[in-house]
């Protein structure tokens, strides 16, 4: 199970943890202007006894496995206390720096050993686009496989469109939660990162043939995204094997 915990400081002085946090939207639709959020928290424990005050600067930074996912920075409204260990903690922040509460919401399940949203069982694009954005958070709290050799099966099982094809890739090179990209821009930047710590990238396409048809028959006018990909391979010095079965 990974180790889920909460940062928050106050006028950039570390002030409390808590193993959770719930934020949730105030605001009726999204706009340019500040975002009103609630935050509640039922357990916190106090590192810093600090009297919090109306427009306190607080940041908030989300951590997994002693990595740290995402922070944001608010400043509260309408407060003016001292709190206490493990009390319930519950307030209005305003932020101009949206935090990704979607996200948080699925980096909690997973970490608590939670199993939701997975791309394979969902025919939405827009769960999909949430998956990957997901998995790109999630990513950054794996350690790096010290295996110097990497062995990828690339296979177009339950794979329908070009969203389908990023969420196969990144659990083809890092398992479920896996992320290498959401576009061939993406792909091709981790896929050189992940080769200059790598001594070989052996790639097994099953049926070259069926990948080719496929990414030829959902490519836009004027783009292949077969040689795009096959390319990004090439130029990344991956072994590419074609596998008929």
């Amino acid at each position: 199970m990974n180790h889920n915990k909460y940062h928050i400081h106050i006028n950039e002085i570390e002030f409390a943890s808590a193993s959770n946090i719930n934020l949730l939207h105030l605001n009726d639709y999204e706009t340019d202007d500040q975002n009103l959020i609630l935050m509640k928290c039922n357990d916190i424990e106090i590192h810093n006894n600090l009297k919090i005050k109306e427009k306190d600067i607080i940041t908030i930074s989300h951590y997994i496995n002693n990595r740290c996912i995402y922070e944001f920075d608010s400043y509260l409204l309408d407060y003016n206390f001292v709190l206490n260990n493990h009390q319930e903690l519950s307030f209005i922040i305003k932020t101009t720096d949206l935090p990704p509460l979607n996200i948080s919401a699925i980096l909690n399940e997973w970490s608590n050993g939670n199993e939701v949203l997975y791309w394979k069982n969902n025919k939405c694009k827009e769960a999909k686009k949430l998956w990957l954005t997901a998995c790109l958070y999630w990513q950054q709290t794996l350690p790096f496989s010290e295996n110097k050799t990497f062995n990828i099966f690339i296979k177009l099982d339950n794979v329908n469109n070009l969203l389908d094809f990023f969420c196969m890739l990144g659990e083809a090179f890092w398992g479920r939660k896996g992320y290498i990209g959401k576009d061939f821009f993406g792909f091709n930047d981790l896929l050189n990162e992940l080769r200059s710590k790598t001594t070989e990238v052996n790639i097994y396409i099953k049926n070259e043939k069926k990948l080719k048809n496929f990414l030829e028959r959902i490519s836009p006018i004027d783009y292949n995204y077969y040689d795009i990909f096959m390319n990004i391979l090439v130029d990344n010095n991956c072994n590419i094997m074609n596998v008929e079965k």
